[in-house]
């Protein structure tokens, strides 16, 4: 009888400290009053209704070395749209930031309509919002969400001494392993180990007969894109391995040598290798064949308040991080730079990093301005807005865009409006492309116009996941190319011209 007791005073407590739980924070109307006024705030006033508003638990956290805890509170929502808008325009704040504001999960937006919502359609969230007590009362946190721990476990030992055990205890390594200090002997470890791993994915795909797919770096978003396409075209029957690269330039080059079926890179990019660009030493790369324009994107400068930096003129003198050497963020830096007339001995500092390194550079006072092609919005940079209120972006000048768009007709003046990003108050312009899907001249039409249509059947499904996706439309899939089409990929436009037609209405 003692233990029965025990029991049940053992459940009544879990239960009351479930039941606690769940209701800790601000209460239900408190919620949804918060979150109208980041929608009408921070994306677009009068565009949404919260139709429907539900808890759906809680949770606490804890940051030790921020010093900040609290609790993070789960919602199911549904939003009315109360005018017609397109969360998938190449134009204007999109589901990227939407998804920012309202604390949402890859996954925890459905109804979206790739060819716009209309008034009176709901969109179904399932998101979250983090609430602070350290004052007594809670307090929303900036951007919703409980600030990083910079903690990262440490990989287990060694399983054992076979090859493949010791692979798999590499790829946990480079997994879990922060970035190590550059120059250092851990450093280089890392990067012939990463090298490494790439070189014997490589191998494994042709092995086993798989499409290899060029995409960009770990924690990137081509290389996302990349493995979610990857995944998605393997589970439909058309085995495809997504490899990690440093970005455009460098799948340039795979493509070129045979070193990959099909890449991601950017369409500046393409247009110029394709024609070559003597300057850098670069030869043509007339083997290259264009497939699809994906998604648009946009050069980010950032630069920090105080910094003295307003213009591009501005840079003068600065310390600059442009990108790492095969990236087309490094690739955009020095075609701006050689249009505005500055030399690279004008900079004191030039450091070839890639996206997380040249952040952190910014944070840490090592670098005065960072040079990002990336999708609107990035979401390394709507992080690193969501926890500074000194972020700034700059403008590029109307006649540099100009001159830049005539030498290369990829190019178009791009306005990334206010709220894009975290604490934005200003619009700014700046160099639009796209990202563009490029082969190889002798790759087979049959397996270029299985990927395209593979392609337009995926969109969806991965828009779930990867919001992007949902830009990929007939309407666009042909814009701003500048490199000729594959002969795949015109008999894939004349033959499926009914659904592009249906996309672009």
């Amino acid at each position: 009888q003692n233990n029965r007791l025990f029991t049940f005073k053992l459940v009544f407590l879990l239960l009351w400290l479930l039941l606690t739980a769940c209701s800790r924070g601000p209460d239900k109307d408190i919620l949804r009053q918060e979150l109208q006024t980041r929608l009408d705030n921070e994306f677009s006033a009068g565009l949404f209704n919260i139709h429907k508003f539900k808890r759906a638990g809680s949770a606490p956290f804890r940051n030790l070395e921020q010093g900040i805890s609290g609790v993070l509170i789960y919602y199911d929502a549904e939003f009315e749209f109360l005018r017609d808008y397109s969360l998938t325009s190449w134009k204007g704040l999109n589901l990227g930031s939407l998804t920012h504001i309202t604390g949402s999960t890859k996954e925890g937006i459905s109804g979206l309509k790739p060819n716009g919502n209309q008034q009176g359609d709901i969109l179904k969230v399932y998101g979250r919002l983090a609430y602070s007590d350290e004052t007594g009362q809670w307090q929303v946190l900036a951007d919703g969400k409980p600030p990083l721990s910079a903690e990262v476990p440490k990989p287990q030992t060694l399983e054992g001494q076979s090859p493949t055990k010791v692979l798999k205890d590499i790829r946990a390594l480079l997994h879990r392993e922060p970035e190590a200090q550059p120059e250092t002997r851990d450093a280089t470890i890392l990067k012939e180990l990463s090298e490494s791993v790439q070189r014997l994915d490589l191998i494994f795909a042709r092995q086993l007969d798989e499409l290899i797919f060029a995409s960009g770096q770990e924690l990137g978003t081509y290389h996302e894109f990349g493995q979610l396409f990857s995944d998605y075209s393997t589970e439909h029957k058309l085995a495809m391995h997504n490899a990690v690269s440093e970005g455009s330039i460098e799948n340039v080059h795979r493509v070129q040598n045979y070193l990959a079926d099909f890449a991601l890179i950017q369409s500046d990019v393409a247009e110029t290798l394709y024609k070559g660009w003597m300057e850098l030493q670069q030869f043509p790369n007339s083997n290259l064949r264009s497939m699809a324009s994906l998604w648009p994107e946009a050069v980010h400068i950032v630069v920090l308040q105080g910094s003295g930096i307003n213009t591009l003129k501005d840079l003068h003198g600065k310390r600059i991080a442009v990108g790492t050497p095969g990236s087309g963020s490094r690739f955009n830096a020095i075609r701006i730079a050689q249009v505005a007339g500055v030399s690279p001995v004008q900079f004191p500092e030039i450091h070839e990093t890639g996206i997380a390194e040249s952040i952190a550079a910014l944070e840490a006072g090592q670098v005065d301005a960072i040079f990002i092609t990336e999708a609107v919005p990035s979401v390394a940079l709507q992080q690193l807005s969501s926890r500074r209120d000194d972020i700034r972006f700059l403008s590029i000048e109307g006649d540099l865009i100009k001159t830049l768009s005539r030498q290369q007709f990829a190019y178009y003046p791009l306005t990334v409006p206010v709220r894009t990003y975290p604490g934005q108050s200003e619009p700014f312009t700046t160099l639009g492309l796209t990202a563009l899907l490029i082969t190889h001249k002798r790759t087979t039409d049959a397996a270029v116009e299985k990927v395209l249509e593979m392609l337009l059947d995926s969109r969806n499904e991965l828009a779930k996941k990867y919001y992007r996706a949902g830009f990929i439309s007939g309407a666009t899939m042909r814009l701003g190319i500048a490199v000729p089409l594959h002969p795949g990929a015109v008999k894939f436009y004349a033959n499926h011209k009914h659904l592009l037609d249906k996309d672009s209405k």
